[in-house]
């Protein structure tokens, strides 16, 4: 394949898992475009000649993906140069360096030129043609692994996010998390791409046999793998599920600008919005167990601004508004560890019926370069950061997976299985006696971390909650993305996800993935909800987290030292073999010389 199409090829295949990926035209993303992203790719790279070329291939596919996918990033007021620009060349170069594993792979298994390269190269043609295709689907699951993990972790952009339309595959996400999907993917495009490569050598009439054979083979290994997942989909998506107890929920949908200074408007808009909430249940004569604002609506500092909204706003109060509708409040608010060296946490608060703040959840995971700047301690920092966004320090990480505790109004409708808690924040004193459900409430961000939320779920979590103020993006398609991504936090766990955002997506998720209620995005709404919470239940992906992508780079290093190995063995005996024809000459020389001689 000539430079033009490789370009071409990496081009193209970005703009497909682009369109894939939910945006303005496909809200919901498109798992048939998705299935074939990456063909593209595959044949790109399959035909790179050089470590260098292959870089560039994946790079520029990574690139073409993150800024069609991801160019909301640059609505973020201060930072679009870091969160756009930074991100879009990070995740380009990162991209870059699997294409070297690529190229290596491909260089030692290539199924280009004649019939006598693929012999000579390949060794066992059936094994080769295996080694290309599960490696590349490895390779790139674990490239996204990679990329959606530790602090520069950004887990958009990915194969798994196309799939939410087609719920029978993305239920194997209860054991292998989202990334069993993008395998899945991964391996049916490079299948199909290795498929017209055969084809290709048949016109060409110079295709071995062994090689069509083996290509057949595996070709039906990842037919038998796509059947298993949809059977599991098939059974495990259908199958009735009971939920134990009723959560009723007042989720603030307020669609304020977060660019806004002050938070007067979004208490005026949140409690105008709470008391429709509160009314929805009243009618159907209904209580609501607690009410939920979304991601930093108040502007003060936690534990001491409870002090402050005593009295704050004038009209009424907002702890005189909760103390009159009596519904205990999870609010995001920022949340101060110590004044003294600027600790300050992105965080959601509890405030009981009665008014008292009852504890913090502090976010787990920060948005690099936004939330957490690394080197902050340094003034020259400071400065910098100071000069480009008009702040100086960043958030504070939180360290431990708290929970809340919220009674309920309603009998469970069955004993649930009691589990043991870690860290909990309860709004009574009777919780032995009151029936009540334990919430984990990731922040934003946190919804997208697969670990993030395992911590919370091992801490007893029932059900997850999130809060999100999205808003700045100013898209429907960053609302839908990261809506798409918490999804698979309900599948992996099998436990409701609510959301309770600034602008969109707010929504009740049930354990297979599916919309049980929503409210549109960028209106202000409250949705009263019943969230069901189902019997805790450890899935395996609940009790070994991203063990697939580990197990996929254990089998990948095993394969490369097989390669690596056996390239030895063949070059050693190679050596072994002329040196033995060079002395068997030397010594029929030597023989007839010395016949000779006599």
């Amino acid at each position: 394949m000539c430079r033009f199409l490789q370009v071409f090829c990496a081009i193209f295949s970005g703009v497909l898992l682009a369109l894939a990926i939910p945006n303005e035209h496909y809200l919901f993303g498109e798992p048939l475009i998705g299935l074939f992203a990456l063909l593209p790719l595959y044949l790109a790279v399959s035909s790179a000649q050089s470590y260098r070329s292959s870089f560039w291939i994946c790079a520029l596919q990574a690139l073409v993906t993150h800024l069609l996918s991801s160019f909301w990033l640059g609505n973020f007021h201060g930072f679009a140069l870091f969160t756009l620009g930074a991100s879009a060349f990070g995740t380009a170069g990162y991209h870059g360096l699997f294409g070297w594993l690529y190229h290596w792979l491909f260089s030692k298994y290539t199924s280009q030129g004649s019939a006598a390269s693929l012999s000579m190269r390949a060794g066992r043609l059936d094994f080769a043609v295996f080694a290309r295709i599960f490696m590349f689907a490895s390779l790139y699951t674990i490239w996204e692994w990679c990329k959606s993990n530790g602090f520069l972790g950004y887990p958009w952009g990915t194969l798994s996010m196309t799939a939410y339309r087609w719920p029978l595959v993305t239920q194997i996400a209860a054991i292998t998390g989202c990334y069993g999907v993008t395998f899945l993917f991964a391996l049916f495009a490079a299948t199909l791409a290795e498929g017209l490569l055969v084809l290709r050598t048949l016109s060409k009439a110079i295709t071995p046999r062994r090689y069509a054979e083996g290509y057949t083979r595996t070709a039906k290994v990842t037919a038998a793998f796509f059947l298993l997942a949809l059977c599991y989909g098939l059974i495990t998506y259908t199958i009735p599920r009971q939920p134990v107890k009723l959560l009723n929920a007042v989720l603030v949908q307020q669609n304020k600008d977060p660019w806004l200074s002050g938070d007067k408007s979004a208490i005026d808009i949140s409690t105008r919005l709470t008391e429709e909430g509160l009314a929805s249940f009243s009618a159907a004569e209904k209580e609501a167990d607690v009410v939920v604002w979304s991601e930093s609506v108040l502007g003060k500092n936690f534990p001491d601004a409870i002090h402050h909204y005593t009295s704050y706003p004038k009209e009424k109060s907002l702890i005189a508004f909760i103390r009159e509708k009596k519904v205990p409040f999870i609010i995001g608010a920022p949340y101060t560890f110590n004044r003294e060296k600027h600790q300050t946490a992105n965080a959601t608060i509890l405030i009981d019926k009665n008014g008292k703040y009852a504890g913090n959840y502090a976010k787990l995971h920060l948005v690099p370069f936004a939330e957490r700047i690394p080197g902050v301690e340094y003034e020259w920092v400071r400065n910098f950061i100071h000069n480009i966004a008009g702040f100086s320090y960043g958030w504070t990480q939180g360290y431990k997976a708290t929970l809340f505790e919220i009674p309920l109004s309603t009998a469970p409708l069955y004993d649930a299985e009691k589990t043991e808690i870690v860290s909990l924040v309860s709004t009574t004193h009777k919780a032995d006696t009151q029936p009540s459900v334990r919430i984990g409430t990731p922040i934003c961000f946190d919804d997208a971390f697969g670990e993030v939320c395992r911590r919370l779920y091992l801490a007893g979590s029932e059900v997850f909650i999130n809060l999100t103020n999205d808003a700045w993006s100013q898209t429907q398609s960053a609302e839908m993305q990261h809506f798409i991504v918490a999804s698979y936090r309900a599948i992996e766990y099998r436990t409701t996800l609510a959301r309770s955002t600034n602008a969109g997506f707010t929504c009740v998720v049930s354990p297979t993935g599916s919309i049980l209620q929503s409210v549109p995005l960028f209106e202000e709404r409250a949705l009263a909800a019943e969230i069901p919470v189902y019997e805790r239940k450890m899935t395996v992906y609940a009790r070994l987290g991203d063990w697939l992508p580990i197990l996929l780079a254990v089998l990948c290093t095993l394969l490369f030292a097989v390669i690596t190995l056996s390239e030895y063995d063949r070059k050693n005996e190679s050596f072994t073999t002329e040196r033995m024809k060079a002395l068997g000459i030397w010594f029929t020389t030597k023989a007839d010389m010395s016949e000779w001689n006599y």
